[in-house]
């Protein structure tokens, strides 16, 4: 399924408090029928890219910014729900909110047309359609909800925009998809009620796939909170949707968002071995076919950051930033002893490699060529020093064998 275009996911301006945003890169792809995207798959790409940086902490939700209603009932946006003179409509980024709220809330096909104090009109485009009552109707609790819950799942504390997969009821609908293989997180409550309420618990796979601005990274000034217990997962206090792909309540809030993810191409990631805390780099800063891989502390060297690229499900290539040369090994050999080194990415199935997360102990992996898924790499010779080089070797489930991945 294609990525979704979107062009504007902005600012939220709510009580006083500016989140503000960021607009992804021309290109993102090109709108689709959403009706046959939601059949066809019973989930939904879409990219996040909300910054928020002050958190949510409004204390009368829409109603202290122009937008009448309070409690359970916010009026229709096409109607008294959003005046030509509130502030929504009169800052650029309170037209950014709207664009925000609307693509939440409308499907694609549908616009909002609204002016300013000064009669200037502006269009803002549905996409996701989790509230398309709200156009004409007030916005129930349901709907407020649904809409809570969209909004906080896009959410990203950095500004970076990253592709994710989201499952709710409603119009995102249900299912999985194998580009995007961990659970992040679900996101719920009610942040149109006096007091708002933003809240979120941890999926299976929160420190996994690790993202920039997402669950797993240490989010500066998030503004949800997780109301069970600080890293709480939500599989011990949510009700599994039925499929087993998100969560049909939390609490008493039955509108729930689930995001799945993937590791990011944009992202450059360090690679860093559980018992020494050195990172995987590129010997020497080579550029060089065949140069070896070693380990190091982390400097923040280029030879010491990968991509990681899903070339199929489960299947990535890690290259290089400093030479763009593909992790791979020796001559082509996966035997105990052979040394990794970097070389041009042809396809080879030394050079594509899986990430076994274990089960048993969190936020580490196993890294392993998928011509030998019994090997993994590892350092090997004198572990604590600097420039032990890395090879491969039969995996025994020692914690030499197992590497962090993180932004």
């Amino acid at each position: 399924m294609r990525r979704r275009g979107i062009t504007d996911w902005s600012a939220l301006l709510l009580g006083g408090t500016l989140l503000a945003g960021c607009v992804p890169p021309e290109g993102a792809g090109d709108a689709e029928d959403s009706t046959s995207q939601l059949t066809s798959s019973n989930g939904l790409t879409m990219v996040n890219g909300l910054t928020m940086t002050n958190g949510l902490t409004m204390t009368n939700g829409f109603a202290s910014n122009g937008m009448p209603g309070s409690g359970l009932r916010v009026y229709p946006l096409n109607g008294a729900g959003l005046a030509a003179t509130s502030s929504f409509m009169n800052s650029s980024e309170g037209r950014n909110t709207i664009n925000y709220l609307v693509r939440c809330a409308l499907p694609s096909g549908r616009t909002l047309t609204k002016q300013d104090k000064n009669g200037t009109s502006y269009s803002f485009p549905g996409q996701i359609g989790v509230a398309p009552e709200w156009e004409t109707s007030n916005c129930d609790g349901t709907c407020q909800e649904r809409v809570s819950a969209c909004l906080l799942a896009h959410v990203n504390t950095s500004g970076q925009h990253i592709s994710l997969w989201l499952d709710g009821d409603g119009a995102i609908g249900w299912g999985s998809n194998s580009n995007f293989p961990y659970q992040e997180g679900s996101f719920f409550g009610n942040i149109f009620q006096n007091p708002p309420v933003a809240d979120f618990c941890n999926g299976k796979d929160f420190d996994l796939g690790v993202v920039p601005g997402r669950l797993g990274v240490g989010q500066n000034n998030a503004p949800y909170v997780n109301p069970f217990y600080k890293g709480a997962l939500c599989k011990g206090y949510c009700t599994a949707s039925s499929g087993g792909e998100g969560f049909s309540q939390c609490l008493a809030y039955k509108h729930v968002v689930t995001v799945w993810r993937n590791f990011d191409a944009a992202t450059q990631y360090k690679i860093c071995n559980k018992t020494t805390a050195r990172c995987l780099e590129v010997a020497g800063s080579s550029t060089s076919d065949g140069a070896a891989l070693d380990q190091r502390s982390f400097s923040g060297g280029a030879n010491q950051k990968w991509t990681i690229i899903q070339i199929s499900p489960g299947k990535y290539k890690v290259l290089n930033v400093r030479s763009g040369k593909a992790l791979d090994s020796r001559s082509g050999k996966t035997s105990d002893g052979s040394v990794a080194v970097q070389n041009p990415y042809s396809g080879a199935s030394t050079q594509q490699w899986t990430f076994t997360s274990l089960s048993d102990q969190p936020g580490f992996y196993k890294l392993s060529p998928v011509a030998n898924s019994k090997t993994a790499i590892s350092p090997w010779g004198s572990l604590f020093s600097d420039g032990t080089p890395v090879q491969e070797w039969t995996y025994i489930t020692a914690d030499y064998q197992k590497w962090t991945i993180t932004p």
